[in-house]
């Protein structure tokens, strides 16, 4: 019979089909494994071929030795401690209500520790390794210790602080953040609240005009705030100041209860963190002391004469460390579902030859270079804070120099928000389809872990507005730069603009291992970031005071593509800066083969650019598309030891899918059938089910007894 034959065909199909449907290769894993576990023996292979030394690594990550000893103290201090471990049950079988109790527990036994310790290093690495163990304690710290605390120290007097930080320091002041409305998330100048000025009493009266100015999803404001920064549109006299920062209180130290003028409520359940009591405030006329205007740029004399900040920018200083602790928060979600999802990529086993799924391409493409990513934000974590820490220090100690500083730390940390926490998402989604279905189960940590990226991420937005803040910056200081101002900080590649852009396109002789090399690979950003800028600042200009607006809004997506290339730009130089002190360790290679891969990602991800410009031809973005496959490859050799070396214990991932020895299914099985009620008929059974299940047939007579 001729194989063009209908039934040839029928039959070559059934064939096909026979052979999808197989179940052979089940049979096939019991008869080579004789039934065995493989995870354990997996895993220890992949740490014994290890081509790096983990502890080395680890220490890199925890910034030295004395680091890791005390990482390693304060986890066990947790698990010893029955006011910082979960005390029964699964941390997510926890109703709202407990899960908010067992914060504050563990938020009070910290303080306690705090003070009680002597060494500062245990001290610090605590508040870490709680902040791994536990997302809505990690964020209750942050909007305490970070938020509200930072405003004091950049926008209050000295003789402010020296009233206020004792009793932030020491919770006796328990504080959060009124910055984003209902209304109004990130178009600060939009804001509705307003902060008047009483001659006659001399203080200020805060009140929400309208719904839409009613602050919104504030951290700790639903239960537990004594006190707020609020950012208010300022008034004296009739005339509006713009915004500035204020102290006000909300809750009773004693009661707990709202002060007079002052309603808060819970924003109700979210997608995560339940444990961080967010919420809404609406101030009705509420009259605060004078003194309480945070008076270090903005100041009312004794005659009542108010003199705003020289800078308007000065009132978004705050926001800038606050967006650069993407760099730490996306740390702390993104090692440990990478954790979990190269772990569990190692131990399943899949496919007609009983595969690792993590020797498949599209799945170890798909991890790899978010663990590469995650050692950057590590590194260019340390490096960024150095310079923010001096910026910040101006502010005490040189006001010139700090005015000088904060545009470009401004325009930078809105970029590495949107562009960092973009691709962070993508990491988090990349985690999650790699642990299939068992990545829904909460008790598997992953579905838990991403959501509570997600609320802090994007602030409520979608990051386009901080990208746009950025673009802003870039034209901006493009223009300087064109006009022969000398422009530093993350834009100083602009005072070499005529040099950069004086070569059209990558020769067709160009040495393809010139792709290789990093700084090549950040030469080529930079070349799409300064083509990409002098095209649209010739397309705004072009359409004039009159058009800008709806010029910018047509360009917008080019402009978010402008800020994308910088930032990763950036973050790459500093990610090289900042390995540079490792240089003299073993790791080094390691280290710089992550930022390689890196810098291969961020080229790949804009070769349309590159191509639609005819600065690269065919040859070399092919050769970039494959050297990016083999780059993953290369690393997927080590992605266990990778994973390991940030040192999570089992008991703080939370995920069976993900522990350390590989024996994951009855890890995963003994926790779902540990659960509260898990063999019980359920409360509704004879209410809803039993009247179903019970009801007589055609011709049956309806059986009256209860069985």
């Amino acid at each position: 019979m001729s194989s063009n034959t209908p039934n040839a065909s029928a039959t070559a199909r059934l064939a096909a089909v026979q052979n999808h449907l197989s179940i052979q290769p089940c049979f096939q894993r019991y008869a080579i494994h004789n039934d065995k576990p493989t995870g354990p023996a997996d895993l220890a292979r992949e740490r014994a071929n290890a081509s790096f030394n983990v502890q080395d690594m680890t220490e890199v990550l925890m910034r030295g030795k004395g680091g890791v000893e005390a990482l390693n103290t304060a986890y066990q201090i947790i698990q010893r401690d029955p006011d910082l471990r979960m005390r029964e049950g699964h941390h997510y079988d926890l109703s709202r209500a407990e899960d908010r109790a067992q914060t504050m527990r563990q938020i009070m036994r910290t303080i306690q520790l705090k003070k009680e310790m002597k060494d500062p290093i245990l001290a610090k690495a605590l508040f870490t390794a709680m902040s791994f163990y536990s997302e809505s304690f990690s964020m209750r710290i942050y909007v305490h210790e970070m938020l509200f605390r930072q405003a004091l120290m950049l926008f209050g007097t000295a003789e402010q602080q020296d009233k206020w930080m004792d009793d932030i320091e020491n919770w006796r002041v328990i504080g959060c953040f009124a910055m984003t409305e209902l209304g109004h998330s990130s178009n600060l100048r939009g804001l509705e609240t307003t902060s008047t000025y009483d001659r006659a009493t001399n203080e200020w009266v805060i009140h929400s005009p309208t719904l839409t100015s009613t602050k919104w999803w504030i951290g700790m404001s639903g239960e537990t705030a004594t006190h707020t920064v609020a950012i208010c549109q300022t008034v004296v006299d009739g005339k509006n100041h713009g915004i500035n920062w204020f102290i006000v209180p909300l809750r009773d130290r004693k009661s707990g209860k709202l002060l007079p003028g002052v309603t808060c409520g819970d924003i109700g359940h979210k997608s995560s963190r339940q444990g961080l009591d967010n919420g809404w405030i609406q101030f009705t006329q509420v009259r605060i002391p004078g003194e309480n205007l945070l008076s270090k740029w903005a100041q009312m004399d004794p005659q009542g004469d108010f003199s705003p900040s020289p800078n308007p920018v000065l009132s978004y200083a705050t926001l800038i460390p606050e967006r650069f602790t993407i760099l730490s928060g996306s740390q702390v979600v993104l090692s440990q579902t990478l954790t979990i999802a190269v772990r569990y990529g190692a131990v399943r086993r899949q496919g007609n030859h009983d595969e690792q799924i993590l020797d498949y391409q599209t799945h170890y493409t798909s991890l790899m270079p978010g663990v590469a990513f995650i050692y950057m934000l590590n590194i260019v974590d340390r490096v960024l804070f150095e310079k923010w820490d001096q910026v910040a220090e101006y502010a005490q100690t040189d006001a010139g120099a700090f005015m000088r500083e904060i545009p470009d730390q401004h325009g930078l940390s809105a970029g590495f928000k949107g562009a960092l926490a973009w691709y962070a998402t993508e990491v988090l989604e990349a985690c999650r389809r790699a642990c299939g279905g068992h990545a829904y189960s909460s008790y598997n940590a992953i579905a838990g872990l991403t959501g509570d990226y997600g609320v802090v991420t994007t602030g409520g937005g979608d990051n386009v507005v901080l990208m746009q803040q950025s673009a802003r910056y870039l034209l901006t200081t493009l223009k300087w730069a064109m006009d022969g101002q000398k422009v530093v900080g993350s834009v100083s590649y602009f005072n070499q603009l005529k040099e950069i852009l004086k070569s059209n396109k990558v020769s067709s002789q160009q040495d393809l291992r010139d792709f290789q090399n990093h700084d090549f690979l950040v030469d080529l950003l930079a070349w799409a970031a300064c083509k990409k800028a002098t095209d649209l600042q010739a397309t705004l200009e072009l359409a004039g005071k009159t058009n800008f607006d709806k010029a910018w809004n047509e360009n917008q997506v080019e402009l978010v593509r402008l800020a994308d290339v910088h930032a990763w730009r950036y973050f790459l130089i500093l990610y090289q800066k900042g390995i540079e002190r490792e240089k003299s360790k073993p790791v080094y290679p390691m280290l710089q083969k992550m930022g390689h891969l890196m810098a291969t990602f961020a080229v790949r991800k804009h070769l349309d650019l590159f191509l639609e410009e005819g600065y690269l031809e065919g040859k070399h973005a092919q050769y970039i598309r494959q050297q990016f496959l083999d780059q993953c490859k290369d690393l997927r050799k080590d992605a266990v030891p990778l994973i390991d070396a940030w040192n999570i214990p089992d008991f703080i991932l939370k995920a069976p899918i993900g522990k350390y020895d590989g024996n994951i299914y009855p890890a995963y099985f003994s926790t779902v059938t540990a659960a509260q009620k898990s063999f019980d008929a359920p409360a509704y059974w004879h209410q809803y089910a039993a009247p179903l299940v019970n009801a007589p047939r055609p011709g049956e007579k309806k059986c009256g007894c209860s069985h």
